[in-house]
C-alpha cells in the first residue's frame, strides 16, 4: 500500500515546514500532522503540495514494503 511521503521530498528540496505550508496554503501544524501520518490530505490538497514542491503527486506516493499482499 502506498504511503504519502511529503517529508522526504520537502527535505530533498531543502524547504522548511513553514515555507512549504505557506506555499500550499496550510498551517505548519497541519503540514506536520500530514507528514507524520496523523492526517490524510484530500486529493486537492495533495495536488497543491505537489505543485508547491514542483513534483507530480506520484513522487509523493511510495510503496510501503512488507505491507499488504
Amino acid at each position: 500500500m502506498p504511503r504519502i511521503d511529503i517529508k522526504r521530498v520537502r527535505r530533498e528540496k531543502r524547504l522548511a515546514q513553514q515555507d512549504l505550508a505557506s506555499l500550499a496554503g496550510i498551517t505548519r501544524e497541519y503540514l506536520s500532522a500530514l507528514e507524520n501520518g496523523h492526517r490524510v490530505p484530500s486529493l486537492a490538497l495533495l495536488e497543491k503540495i505537489a505543485a508547491a514542491l514542483g513534483v507530480s503527486i506520484t513522487v509523493l506516493l511510495r510503496d510501503q514494503p512488507g505491507r499488504g499482499e
